[in-house]
């Protein structure tokens, strides 16, 4: 007997979004708690380098005149390039322009400097809070907005949504700082929009067009490659709604492509990111000069691949759990559904371009982190491709199959919890492949 004989609409809805409020509340609470405290790496430094840079000397270079006290942060990274032989962070600016605004008020109105080595770990903890914690918490309901839209009732709709929350690497990196967690937000946002209007779901409004487009703008300044998803999408509604698409949706793009150009511009008078001017990071105390460790491997392309995907810092092995949404993408059985055909093809299409793009064009799995963390991105995307599994999930044998690939992502996920920043401590390279250097 379906949910609908039992339970009215209105209140199923309810329901769902009860639930889905206490699992979103449980993630964020639960990875503040059990997290064992901020860390304080070169990716946080870089940012925060350009934030005291910004805020205390109104420039975007990190690098301070001999006689004035050396910029804090610079020294804690090395994550920076010269431009016009001054030092600047290497990270897309968008984010540590906010950061910055953010930084400002705190500061004003509290009282908070980053001068002070006391302010400094309740300081990132409010900026992991508004650029990692917050989005993350937001993604989750764009994305349990999306299951609940597509699956014929709440119960089919929590199991992907509690999944995504604690048994991928979503969970353990949005508790430290890092672009990929509000790059993955924003994505869910965008997919949000683009998949209810392209199947019926919602009216093909401007407002939408223009929301799909700010979010999708967003994940291109804050994680280029995972554009790739946005540009599917995009795409799709282009083909189906040419005109609404075009303006509406390009105004929403324009309006956060235009602020990272124009930050770009101000900051390198040059709109290319400087991951495109390899030349930058060749200055006589560069570390990219001589890298070290996991950043100067030279693995051959088909190891690299085998391992970023299925290996030692696996996407699939690590969190097997998302093999569901590739059961999804090549097998999208949905009857009530005519469009899923195309739309698994485009996010297949935009999976395999970002994967042959990584695969060709890095050496080093994202340096030292947990698993491939350049896959993030693509994780909300996985778990949207498995919702017609979970529609048909049928008997006790498949629901046990699921668990299974559940508690090895949850254990994963804590690992990452515990420690996303660090050199080959998956369990993966402890208890089968061993470490890659």
């Amino acid at each position: 007997m379906g949910e609908s004989a039992n339970i009215p609409p209105d209140r199923s809805w309810r329901v769902f979004a009860c639930l889905m409020s206490l699992v979103i509340l449980a993630a964020v609470a639960g990875q503040t708690a059990l997290r064992p405290g901020i860390f304080m790496g070169d990716t946080i430094n870089s940012r925060l380098a350009t934030v005291y840079a910004l805020v205390h000397d109104h420039t975007w270079r990190i690098d301070r005149p001999p006689e004035l006290p050396p910029n804090p942060f610079e020294p804690g990274t090395v994550d920076k390039v010269v431009v016009n032989g001054r030092l600047l962070s290497s990270k897309p600016p968008l984010i540590p322009l906010l950061m910055a605004g953010e930084y400002a008020a705190l500061r004003a109105v509290f009282g908070w400097d980053l001068d002070n080595p006391a302010h400094l770990k309740p300081l990132a903890a409010v900026l992991i809070f508004t650029f990692c914690q917050l989005p993350f918490a937001v993604g989750l309901a764009f994305i349990a907005a999306t299951a609940r839209m597509f699956l014929p009732s709440w119960r089919r709709a929590l199991p992907p949504l509690a999944l995504l929350a604690f048994a991928t690497p979503l969970w353990g990196y949005s508790g430290q700082f890092n672009n990929h967690t509000p790059a993955a937000a924003a994505l869910m946002v965008c997919l949000y929009f683009a998949l209810g209007m392209l199947t019926g779901r919602h009216a093909p409004k401007g407002w939408r067009f223009l929301l799909f487009g700010v979010s999708g703008g967003l994940v291109f300044a804050w994680d280029m490659p995972a554009s790739a998803f946005v540009a599917a999408a995009g795409l799709c509604l282009l083909r189906r709604f040419p005109l609404p698409a075009f303006l509406w949706g390009g105004l929403g793009f324009f309006i956060p492509l235009s602020v990272h150009f124009g930050a770009m511009m101000w900051a390198t008078g040059d709109p290319r990111p400087v991951q495109m001017r390899e030349d930058l990071y060749v200055f006589e105390s560069s570390y990219w000069r001589h890298p070290l460790g996991i950043d100067a491997l030279n693995e051959p392309r088909g190891v690299y691949l085998f391992h970023m995907t299925l290996g030692r810092f696996g996407l699939f092995s690590l969190f097997p759990v998302l093999l569901l949404g590739v059961a999804g993408l090549f097998r999208p059985r949905c009857p009530d559904e005519p469009r899923a055909g195309m739309l698994a093809g485009a996010a297949a299409a935009a999976f395999l371009l970002l994967t042959a793009y990584y695969a060709a064009g890095t050496n080093n799995y994202g340096g030292a982190s947990y698993g491939f963390r350049w896959y993030i991105c693509a994780v909300p995307v996985l778990m949207l491709a498995a919702l017609p599994v979970f529609a048909r999930l049928r008997g006790r044998a498949a629901w046990a199959l699921v668990l299974l690939l559940a508690a090895v992502s949850l254990y994963s996920s804590w690992e990452c919890l515990q420690a996303p920043w660090g050199d080959s401590h998956e369990w993966t390279c402890r208890l089968i492949f061993g470490p890659a250097v």
